[in-house]
């Protein structure tokens, strides 16, 4: 017998939206994609968006809970960030719903405050968080666009920290001198090695950042490997902030060859446990854990 569907889960990104049938326990068992992400819709859309998408799922009996951008401000319904240390409870205690969909909840995001003054935001990475058996004083990775160093602790999202490598990686290649003639990234591994390693051992980032013209001047690297380099530089930099957690398991969360790379730049910078995590099971047992929560 086939399990049964017992949450229909949305993880609704800036620049896509996947949604899930998901099992008691948090297992897939179909999914479906759409490039109508958050970042592109008003928030009259959503309702019309998901309605088409996940179409014949939809119905009366069965709950629909969201996690990500549809949550923020000026999206679906503005959902409010909750501050470190946050868990499981509290998220199911902080979902709420949009106007125009009573059926439907929101997850909110989760926010660093240091003094009572806004530091830090994630909106969509707290619910994988939760959707893995993380050990305690684990690091979770999510590279992207906007890369993020989660801390847990006590089974609770304690600490964490963005960083703008991907959307700075495309930055630098369409709109500087950098970029001129630079190939695609994923073809020299050891151009990659060779950015991480400069990173690692001058922390100037903008001064690193030179180097990708010198080292072109100078012949030692391609305009082919050049995209290779650049990125090792970024990811480099990115380790190299969070050298002091080089103690601690981390588990990455994100496209397996991004991943994969991560993985190498960390082992580089001394990272001994590292781990590679399927982002979307994540996701949807995250959804199911908070959604379980909500309902004792």
């Amino acid at each position: 017998m086939s399990a049964a569907t017992e949450l229909i889960g949305v993880d609704w990104g800036t620049s896509n939206l996947r949604v899930m049938r998901i099992a008691q326990g948090g297992a897939v068992l179909d999914s479906r994609s759409d490039p109508r992400g958050a970042g592109g819709l008003a928030p009259n859309e959503f309702h019309g968006v998901l309605t088409e998408v996940a179409g014949d799922w939809l119905d009366d009996r069965l709950p629909v809970l969201i996690s990500g951008m549809a949550g923020a401000r000026g999206r679906w319904r503005e959902m409010a960030y909750l501050p470190c240390p946050a868990g499981v409870a509290d998220l199911a205690r902080g979902v709420a719903s949009p106007d125009d969909a009573p059926h439907v909840s929101i997850v909110p995001g989760v926010a660093v405050f240091e003094d009572g003054r806004l530091q830090d935001v994630i909106r969509g990475e707290e619910t994988q968080v939760f959707g893995l058996d993380a050990p305690d004083d684990a690091v979770v990775v999510g590279p992207g666009t906007h890369s993020k160093w989660i801390r847990t602790a006590g089974g609770r999202v304690a600490d964490f920290r963005t960083f703008m490598t991907g959307e700075l990686f495309a930055a630098i290649r369409k709109g500087t001198i950098l970029g001129a003639g630079m190939g695609d990234p994923g073809v020299d591994d050891d151009a990659f090695a060779a950015g991480v390693e400069r990173s690692l051992r001058d922390p100037a980032l903008t001064a690193a950042l030179f180097s990708v013209r010198v080292e072109g001047l100078a012949g030692r690297l391609s305009a082919a490997s050049s995209a290779d380099y650049l990125s090792g530089l970024l990811i480099g930099a990115e380790v190299a902030a969070q050298a002091d957690a080089n103690h601690r398991p981390v588990i990455l969360l994100g496209a397996e060859a991004l991943s994969r790379r991560y993985a190498a730049a960390l082992a580089q910078g001394g990272f001994q446990d590292v781990r590679i995590a399927d982002g979307a099971a994540a996701t949807a047992k995250g959804l199911w854990r908070i959604h379980e929560a909500a309902h004792r």
